[in-house]
């Protein structure tokens, strides 16, 4: 069976990466300054349990060195009640900054009904909560994936190989039946195993070094929308 693996954010997600990252901060911010936390201590400590998830070496899951790192900051366990429940409730806020488009729901339709295999790789720095609003943001329902990457379930992140070879690994997938789609040619394509064909999502493309698009299969998600009815 042949199996896709899709990227979420800025592929199956349609919103631009740098507004999400705005919006978030500032909701996120505005929550914890809120409960009394010291603004200026607390966005430098999470950015760095993001950036210790980018650079985790297998040994521990994702959401275990990003709670590690604001443990040395902050009482965890009151910090996780708080980031619980804002995960669950203010992280719908920033949704708005998404553009709605019907393009998402009905590219997934047809897949599956031409029986494909649907992986979400999407890059694991989110814990599921988070990561199943921002399928719904896109019209989708996490049902519609066999296999969803989220930092619980994670130990690597892209742009690393070896998050892929996790991916692979837990799912029994044959590396000569894949194609990964996205919108990040250096977060999504750059170190995937040799042999997997891309579909590069030029909706809101990032391509933070300049490469010829034109190396590699490059559509909107209109367009791949169309190509897979064609088939």
């Amino acid at each position: 069976m042949r199996t896709l693996l899709f990227d979420l954010d800025g592929t199956l997600l349609q919103m631009d990466n740098d507004d999400f990252l705005r919006r978030y901060t500032e909701v996120i911010g505005s929550y914890f300054e809120g409960l009394g936390y010291d603004i200026d201590k607390f966005i430098p400590t999470y950015n760095s349990g993001f950036f210790n998830m980018i650079k985790n070496d297998g040994s521990r899951t994702n959401e275990e060195v990003f709670l590690d790192t604001l443990a040395k900051e902050f009482d965890i366990e009151k910090l996780k009640a708080h980031l619980d429940d804002f995960f669950n409730n203010d992280f719908d806020l920033i949704k708005i900054i998404v553009h709605k488009d019907e393009y998402p729901r009905l590219l997934i339709k047809a897949l599956k009904a031409r029986g494909y295999k649907l992986i979400l790789a999407t890059n694991p720095l989110f814990p599921r909560v988070c990561t199943y609003k921002r399928i719904k943001w896109a019209g989708l329902d996490p049902n519609d994936f066999d296999y969803i990457s989220t930092y619980e379930n994670s130990k690597f992140s892209k742009p690393k190989r070896e998050y892929y070879m996790e991916l692979i690994s837990k799912n029994n997938l044959d590396i000569n039946n894949l194609i990964m789609i996205g919108n990040d040619i250096d977060d999504d394509f750059t170190n995937l195993p040799k042999g997997i064909p891309t579909v590069l999502i030029t909706d809101y493309l990032i391509n933070r070094h300049n490469k010829d698009i034109n190396d590699y299969k490059n559509l909107t998600l209109r367009e791949l929308y169309i190509e897979t009815l064609s088939k």
